[in-house]
């Protein structure tokens, strides 16, 4: 199965792309659309609620925090009545939207990947956990060589030489790394440390932008005292 990435064109979509983008986040809130309009889950499942569910509490649903409290404990109540059925399907609708939030990030900054794990469970079955490092290490030397290539290129066909190479090296490194976590077991480790790292990087980076406002507001007030 070759991986797709969602369709954030909902111009025009079939119905097996709408049931892919049918919730989303907009607004830090989930929303729901169809071919015909586009409005909150909130306000949708109010709409569900309002024509099927009578109670007191149908006035409180304006107010968010009320809604979310009687959608809360309407969840109790199962599939046995409607109220239930509206918690059910509000719980749905922002879950969803969460997700697809979460692979949007994955599809825009994520290493791509493969659908078929099970083959490369096999690779490493097949010719051992040593080969493989030392299949990893290969492929890692080689990308190597190619981006110091893509440095040395002196004209384009020389670089796009290079760039292509790149891009099947780069394919080889991340299919032995896949391997590698399967083989090691510690994505979890290794998310933690990324994750760490990010945060190191981040607040570096905001060190390093704060260095240079300062800088600059120095400058131009070297400026404003030269010109005084």
């Amino acid at each position: 199965m070759e991986i797709r990435k969602i369709c954030d064109d909902t111009s025009d979509m079939s119905m097996w792309e709408l049931a892919h983008n049918q919730v989303f986040v907009k607004d830090r809130e989930a929303w729901y659309r169809d071919f015909e309009r586009e409005i909150s889950a909130r306000d949708l499942v109010r709409e569900v609620y309002r024509k099927h569910v009578t109670t007191e509490d149908a006035e409180d649903l304006a107010d968010d925090e009320l809604f979310d409290e009687i959608m809360l404990e309407a969840g109790a109540y199962g599939t046995d009545d409607m109220e239930g059925v509206c918690s059910i399907l509000y719980t749905a609708l922002w879950g969803m939207a969460e997700v697809r939030e979460w692979l949007k990030d994955y599809e825009t900054h994520g290493l791509p990947t493969t659908m078929r794990p099970e083959v490369l469970q096999q690779a490493i079955d097949t010719y051992g956990s040593r080969a493989q490092e030392e299949m990893a290490i290969e492929e890692m030397a080689e990308l190597t060589k190619a981006i110091v290539k893509r440095h040395r290129a002196k004209d384009k066909a020389s670089y796009d030489k290079a760039m292509s190479g790149i891009t099947e090296e780069m394919a080889d490194v991340i299919i032995m790394l896949t391997q590698l976590l399967m083989f090691y077991g510690n994505r979890k480790d290794v998310q933690k440390a990324i994750d760490e790292k990010v945060k190191r990087l981040a607040g570096r980076l905001n060190g390093e932008r704060e260095k240079l406002q300062s800088a600059a507001m120095d400058a131009a007030a070297e400026v404003m005292q030269s010109a005084t």
